[in-house]
């Protein structure tokens, strides 16, 4: 009859095991990529079956095996666009906006009028999946080693940077596998407002724009060389307290708040990001939070059109005497 085995220490032996799993696939990967082939995968598979002989174990390799070996399902298509640019230095922008959710898995680009300090952008969601590359003199095609996943009616905007101001035709081809799905946006129909601003204020600007649209209209404030927007939402008392991309889950606005600076002034900015139209004006409304309440001081009902990437100025405020004077200018407001 055998002595009883006791685990003193159970870390010591998962320990063990999350060493020999890394070395393994450290060691089937590792100077191999992207030549490694589906065989090769299938025998890494196999060793680390072995050493996870355990039903509970197994599905950690059921997992891993389906990160590795994902099979992309839906039809390869393209989906292009001529785009013509004046001779003016300004930033383009072409929308690709998919009614089923897809995977992108390529960009062709190619132009007339090749200028060595042009560059171009590829942005979904604000977050830039080519950022400023330069464009060539013949026609270009970028592979995606890993296909990126776009939502259904998430536009994909492609970004000409004309630096140089001459004048082009440029056309852009879009490759994707079209999937089956349609991922709605999360329903969030009534969000925060002026009143739910968290932190301590003097001055607050709310922006609202028309329900049911995919419009991304943006919200910036300026104090001297601080700035508030979508990428940078604080400085030491001056918020951008919420962002929202769009108006098909929500009706949510936009909300800058200030507390303190009161030896400047706040300029305040709007700018249609995505370039979709609106039929109804945007809503700015400035307050002030006093002693007995929340103040309504101003209210503009702004028409914004989608023809330019300009900012729209709105106003400037004192913050010392809160005293509001119009702006009506147009900015370039990612300078």
């Amino acid at each position: 009859m055998s002595l009883p085995r006791y685990v003193i220490n159970f870390d010591e032996l998962t320990g063990q095991l999350r060493k020999d799993l890394i070395r393994l696939i450290d060691d089937a990967l590792k100077d191999k990529y992207p030549q490694l082939d589906m065989q090769e995968i299938k025998a890494l598979l196999s060793e680390i079956e072995d050493l996870l002989p355990d039903e509970k174990y197994r599905g950690l390799k059921n997992r891993i095996e389906q990160f590795i070996m994902y099979k992309y399902d839906g039809t390869q298509k393209v989906q292009g666009a001529l785009i013509d640019i004046p001779a003016i230095i300004s930033d383009y922008k072409q929308d690709f906006v998919f009614d089923k959710d897809v995977f992108l898995t390529g960009l062709h680009f190619n132009q007339t009028g090749w200028k060595k300090d042009d560059r171009y952008s590829l942005v979904i969601n604000k977050e830039k999946i080519i950022d400023g590359a330069s464009t060539k003199e013949i026609g270009e095609h970028k592979y995606f080693n890993t296909y990126y996943k776009v939502d259904a009616n998430t536009p994909v905007s492609f970004i000409l940077h004309n630096n140089s101001g001459n004048s082009r035709q440029t056309v852009v081809d879009l490759e994707y596998l079209e999937g089956q799905e349609i991922t709605e946006p999360p329903i969030n129909p009534s969000g925060p407002d002026v009143i739910d601003i968290p932190n301590d204020w003097d001055i607050a600007v709310r922006m609202q724009w028309e329900e049911n649209s995919i419009c991304d209209m943006d919200l910036h404030g300026f104090i001297g060389d601080m700035h508030v927007s979508f990428w940078n939402r604080s400085h030491t008392g001056f918020y951008l307290n919420w962002d929202y991309r769009e108006h098909i889950s929500n009706n949510n606005p936009e909300i800058i708040s200030v507390k303190g600076h009161y030896n400047k002034t706040l300029k305040i900015y709007i700018q249609n990001y995505n370039s979709v139209p609106l039929k109804k004006p945007v809503n700015v409304k400035i307050y002030e939070k006093r002693s007995y309440g929340i103040v309504l001081l101003k209210e503009y009902d702004i028409e914004v059109e989608n023809k330019s990437p300009l900012g729209y100025g709105v106003c400037s405020i004192d913050l010392k005497t809160k005293k509001i004077t119009d702006m009506f200018t147009r900015k370039n407001v990612f300078e």
